[in-house]
């Protein structure tokens, strides 16, 4: 069984690394395996299952392939997450309700709904909305919302038009939400409490965000193994202490019912938490241990891992894609090893100092070991590491394990026993016992304030560095392991070629090494343009992506991150073509980080210089300004610019129109004479003028570019339909090749002397089957 459970889970972890081909497709291969490895048939026959399931999990729940639909659509569900609200539009999870199915995974759609009225968790409304595909912008180091919306079973999105409430059928676990938060939202750290009490987040704010991501205790906001474990041990101890002392018996009796109360208020703390992927997993590992004691049957805590990894990833294969499913599994096998490494190793004469000292050396052991696994994996997963997260965890965990979290749980089952006593009505707070674990969490609120001043709280990694120190950790720990003997000598000699990309970084920081090479990245801002140039680690940026609201700005969400991804630490140059939203709106935010940029453009407000015709030396490239010759408003008076480097060039022409075209041509007729010889415009790259819009790309224009690949820098089923088909065939029939950023996600260039590579992100970059472009969800009218 074990075996079985082994091949199921990692062909399901392997998951994340499968290309775009159907999982299907590799199941007559691990039939041959199992053939072959006839020993290891429970392995094989665990792979083949897994990846059955994991095929016919993934049509169960998208049903059909559909196009998406360019008209409303109606869909009954049933309002499950209120995600967030930005001024007065509101964005909310709905469970599509099905009536004529029976087993299945449930699908979930996410809706923006623009001045909707007093909507609640529970509630059952008929939408009329209009769909699109789950497809968000993919670039390097950004963050992959297609693929955590995936992993919650989100297969597609709408926009509501109108809708009508149908029932109101709340569970307890909203109920109660709905009823403790108001009364939680007037306490200083009542949004840290919410999240302990229900794993209901939606009081923490994006500062209090950022803050728990820097600090490395997010995980204690997030209820887990460390919430149950204490919760159950709280119970259980307390129940067997009044047992023993009210009605001693010599069986087992009064531990059988403290064990069984103690799993049964672990189900139930889990059931309040909404059952996250930590909270499951932690669940599966209690009630295990607790049946397994009941039965007299010993295990081991590795097999009870594996264990709760088979059952979680049973119920929802698509676990394995989200963030929290590797760090809450990495952080117990974590703790796992370092036990086993560092048993507790205690006899009947050990002195009560001798066994807190013992503990403590276990707790420091754990702490590091996590403080460096995690630290790395979280490097992997958001770009970046807290470097004060060791000395901090080491001060909260044990604060909220004896303090924080039976105060919170002691709080609120006074709270809800007032409530439905009434006291409230005698003049009585159900909120006493709350207030005092509010005021338990005051040290650690400060901690989280402290952190924003500390130096280097977050520390930002990109790729290079972070393949690096896998490599080097990698090496460390083999070579911790591998026998230090002379019939070892070749393995260890391999391994240390797991050192020599550090070390040729560290040559590389003390003498840097310039190059011929530089790359072009046009990134997937949606239906907007931004474009930065790479070279020798410094960058020039052309245009910014749009902004929305007060909080939304793609310069925040896609630039700034693929920039530290990318390890570019200088902007020398910040062009802004014109004023549109779509090339303008992340100027702001650019300006700001790097305020030593030299900004150009022509868009009032902004301090700088013009975009009149002139050349600029930047990197060992030639930058060229052509156009316009004097400040113009509109899309014609985008700055145009062309880069070269004496042998390929590129030419980037924001959102010009066929009267700017038409007056660049002449402008170049008038120098050269012939039209067949405009070798300032002539470019190997185009990125096309308006986003592949009708009124631009005409024929003299892209005869006189002769590009040998033009991209189309435009939003996956945008609502203007850029690029317009007409446009695309004027470039097919000339036989250049044509990428567009909304199917390709980040498209990035790569000039190195004669030679041109292109590289796209779901192509390229990260080629794996939930970065597909595909149309993952049944929006048909489920009446």
């Amino acid at each position: 069984m074990n075996r079985f459970m082994f091949g199921f889970s990692a062909i399901l972890l392997s998951a994340m690394l499968w290309p775009s081909l159907p999982p299907v497709s590799y199941i007559p291969y691990l039939a041959v395996g199992a053939l072959i490895l006839y020993r290891k048939i429970p392995v094989c026959a665990g792979g083949l299952f897994a990846m059955a399931w994991l095929t016919g999990f993934c049509l169960g729940l998208s049903r059909q392939d559909l196009p998406v639909l360019q008209q409303p659509i109606q869909v009954r569900g049933e309002i499950i997450s209120l995600v967030s609200r930005n001024s007065d539009w509101l964005s909310l999870d709905i469970s599509v309700i099905k009536p004529n199915l029976i087993l299945g995974p449930n699908a979930k759609l996410r809706l923006t709904w623009k001045d909707p009225p007093e909507v609640d968790v529970g509630q059952v409304w008929q939408f009329t909305l209009m769909p699109k595909s789950i497809a968000s912008v993919l670039n390097q180091g950004g963050y992959n919302e297609q693929k955590q919306l995936i992993s919650q079973h989100v297969v597609g999105k709408g926009r509501v038009i109108e809708a009508q409430l149908l029932a109101v059928s709340p569970s307890l676990r909203n109920e109660l939400i709905s009823a403790l938060t108001p009364e939680l939202a007037s306490l200083p750290q009542g949004d840290i409490l919410l999240a302990l009490l229900l794993g209901d987040k939606q009081l923490i704010s994006k500062v209090r965000w950022q803050a728990l991501r820097q600090t490395g205790t997010g995980h204690l906001v997030a209820i887990s193994g460390l919430h149950l474990s204490v919760i159950a041990a709280w119970i259980y101890t307390c129940l067997l202490f009044g047992l023993s002392r009210l009605v001693p018996h010599q069986s087992r009796r009064n531990i059988t019912i403290a064990l069984v109360a103690a799993g049964i208020g672990a189900a139930f703390y889990a059931y309040l938490a909404g059952f996250g992927i930590s909270t499951q997993r932690a669940l599966v590992m209690i009630l295990l241990l607790m049946l397994l004691s009941l039965l007299k049957r010993f295990s081991t805590a590795w097999e009870r891992l594996l264990f709760a990894l088979f059952i979680v990833l049973l119920l929802d294969p698509l676990a394995c894609l989200s963030a929290g499913f590797w760090l809450s599994f990495c952080a117990l096998g974590i703790i796992l090893y370092t036990l086993e490494i560092q048993p507790r190793e205690f006899t009947p004469a050990s002195t009560r100092r001798a066994r807190l000292r013992t503990g403590m050396m276990q707790f420091w052991a754990i702490q590091w070991r996590l403080s460096l696994g995690l630290g790395l994996l979280q490097a992997a997963l958001f770009g970046g590491v807290s470097v004060h997260s060791l000395w901090m965890n080491i001060l909260a965990v044990p604060w909220f394990s004896f303090v924080v979290i039976p105060l919170a749980m002691a709080g609120f089952v006074c709270w809800w026993l007032g409530t439905a006593l009434g006291l409230s009505h005698f003049g009585l707070s159900s909120l006493g016992v709350l207030r005092l674990s509010d005021w338990s969490l005051s040290p650690y609120a400060q901690l989280l304030d402290i952190s924003q001043q500390l130096p280097a709280h977050w520390l930002a990694l990109s790729d290079s560095l972070l393949a690096l120190g896998f490599c080097a950790l990698v090496g460390g720990v083999l070579w911790r392991y591998v026998p230090k003997h002379k019939h070892y000598i070749a393995w260890l000699s391999l391994l240390s070629l797991l050192f020599i990309p550090a070390l040729l970084f560290c040559m590389a920081l003390w003498s840097p090494v310039q190059t011929h090479r530089w790359a072009m990245h046009l990134l997937d801002v949606g239906q907007g343009l931004a474009v930065v140039i790479e070279k020798n680690g410094k960058g020039f940026i052309y245009d910014t992506g749009a902004a929305f609201g007060d909080d939304f700005s793609y310069a925040e969400r896609v630039i700034l991150p693929f920039l530290k991804a990318k390890g570019i630490q200088e902007i020398d140059y910040i062009v802004i073509s014109h004023s549109d939203n779509d090339h303008a709106g992340g100027a702001p935010v650019l300006i700001e980080a790097y305020p030593k940029a030299l900004v150009i453009t022509d868009v009032a407000g902004f301090s700088g210089q013009d975009c009149r015709p002139r050349q600029i030396q930047w990197q060992g490239l030639r930058l060229n300004l052509l156009s316009p010759p004097q400040v113009l408003a509109g899309n014609n008076g985008s700055c145009v610019v062309r880069i070269d480097d004496g042998l390929q060039s590129l030419l980037l022409t924001g959102d010009i129109e066929k009267q700017t075209e038409a007056a660049l041509l002449r402008s170049e007729l008038s120098v050269s004479g012939d039209l067949s010889d405009l070798n300032e415009l002539q470019s190997d790259v185009l990125v096309a003028p308006h986003h592949g819009s009708k009124t631009s790309s005409t024929e003299d224009f892209i005869d006189a570019v002769a590009p040998k690949l033009v991209l189309f820098p435009a939003g996956f089923a945008n609502r203007y339909g850029f690029p317009k088909t007409t446009v695309v065939e004027r470039y097919r029939r000339r036989e250049i090749r044509s990428l567009t950023t909304g199917t390709e996600g980040q498209i990035s260039v790569i000039f190195q002397q004669s030679e041109l590579e292109v590289k796209t992100y779901r192509g390229d970059l990260a080629p794996f089957w939930y970065n597909s472009l595909f149309r993952f969800g049944d929006l048909i009218n489920p009446e």
